[in-house]
């Protein structure tokens, strides 16, 4: 037996087989969900937070309307583990997304937005992940990034257009070796003493919704937001898909903007 050489260790060692692995899974079973690797490691600029770096894939769908850009982690016998305040994994369908919407000659739409999403799935708060700092959560950093990340490539694309009208739908996406656990418990069973809680169940999804306020640069509130009686810390808000990398084909055949929410912005 070839003795193993030490670069394999290297190679291994680096987040970059999982991204060469997803981008060529991605094209092998195109004809089953119908996206394309549109970029890899595209870089990116964000001046509205001062961020910047390289986006890992960027996919997009047969009509050319919805743009995934993907962030790859890979983490070695990991589980990232999700719970709700109201400790229940109830599936949601809204998702806020980037729109950019072109219509003879000027941009109709052009920022975040809530539509309704399928698959549905457990909308989350919380991510705990064992050996992880409180004060720092990893995922909230990664997740932050990637938003800025869409935010800049809808920048970057504005000034492309189709002839006519166009409507491009761009949704943040973190693909990850981790088992992706669901935490389902009763607010009651936690102890107000130490904190714990004394009994839970656990569920195994292949992906869910991350919702959070998650924007670095959250606009300042004015007197209307507080007048409209709607809460105005939604709008710093967004929502990430975390994607299990054994379902991404599964999410890509899934994934679907509901008929409703895409005709509101279609026809505006």
């Amino acid at each position: 037996m070839p003795e193993r050489d030490p670069a394999l260790d290297v190679a291994n060692a680096s987040g970059f087989p999982l991204q060469v692995a997803l981008e060529h899974v991605v094209r092998k079973t195109k004809d089953q969900h119908h996206w394309t690797v549109r970029y890899v490691e595209h870089s990116w600029r964000n001046r509205a937070d001062d961020k910047s770096g390289f986006i890992d894939l960027v996919l997009r769908n047969h009509y050319g309307t919805q743009t995934l850009v993907v962030e790859c982690k890979r983490v070695r016998d990991a589980a990232w583990l999700f719970l709700r305040s109201d400790g229940t994994s109830q599936p949601r369908r809204h998702y806020k997304t980037w729109i950019s919407r072109y219509v003879e000659g000027s941009m109709k739409y052009f920022g975040w937005h809530d539509i309704a999403v399928d698959p549905p799935t457990a909308e989350v708060l919380y991510c705990t992940v064992r050996g992880q700092s409180d004060s720092a959560p990893m995922l909230e950093r990664i997740a932050a990034d990637v938003v800025s990340s869409t935010e800049a490539l809808a920048l970057e694309e504005k000034d492309y257009r189709r002839q006519g009208s166009s409507i491009q739908f761009y949704f943040n996406a973190i693909v990850t070796t981790a088992e992706l656990k669901i935490c389902k418990f009763s607010p009651d069973n936690i102890s107000l003493a130490d904190g714990s809680i004394s009994s839970a169940d656990f569920e195994t999804v292949p992906f869910l919704r991350f919702r959070k306020q998650l924007s670095s640069r959250g606009d300042l509130f004015t007197p209307e937001d507080f007048a409209s009686g709607e809460d105005p810390s939604k709008r710093k808000e967004h929502t990430v898909w975390i994607i299990n990398s054994q379902s991404l084909v599964d999410f890509l055949v899934s994934l679907e903007i509901e008929s409703n929410s895409a005709n509101e912005f279609a026809s505006g």
